[in-house]
């Protein structure tokens, strides 16, 4: 979670100077939720990995909705890989219902795999959008 910690601060300012960009407010509103799960995560890391591991649950569930609202919205104004967008946020469902149906048993390892994998698909989706906006120019 650090580099989400890290990165949604900036993600939320350079979304901010995009707003006429497709997607804006979905962009906007998975900055600020990435920012808000970081500084929960921050304020009570000591409460206990269960507790941590339901924060993430509820992280992936909004953020895997707001990335298929975010896809389908570029779906609609560009044609290009809105495909990774809704890949990822796909991902970020299953994601959640996987670390759900094993609790308490996957807090012990949940957090550091499905961060690793949640960063690695949301990553990709940026470099694919921003390949396809590129293109568009």
């Amino acid at each position: 979670m650090r580099n989400r910690r890290i990165a949604s601060p900036g993600f939320a300012a350079a979304t901010f100077w995009m707003r006429n960009a497709p997607g804006f407010w979905w962009s906007l509103i998975s900055a600020v939720i990435g920012i808000a799960a970081g500084i929960v995560l921050i304020r009570w890391p000591i409460s206990g990995t269960v507790s941590l591991t339901l924060v993430l649950i509820a992280f992936f569930i909004v953020e895997g909705i707001v990335t298929l609202m975010y896809a389908f919205e570029h779906r609609a104004r560009l044609s290009g890989r809105w495909g990774w967008m809704l890949a990822s946020g796909i991902v970020d469902l299953i994601l959640a219902g996987i670390i759900f149906a094993g609790l308490p048993g996957t807090a012990t390892w949940a957090l550091g795999l499905l961060v690793g994998i949640n960063l690695l698909f949301g990553g990709t989706a940026m470099i694919g959008m921003a390949l396809a906006a590129r293109s568009t120019v």
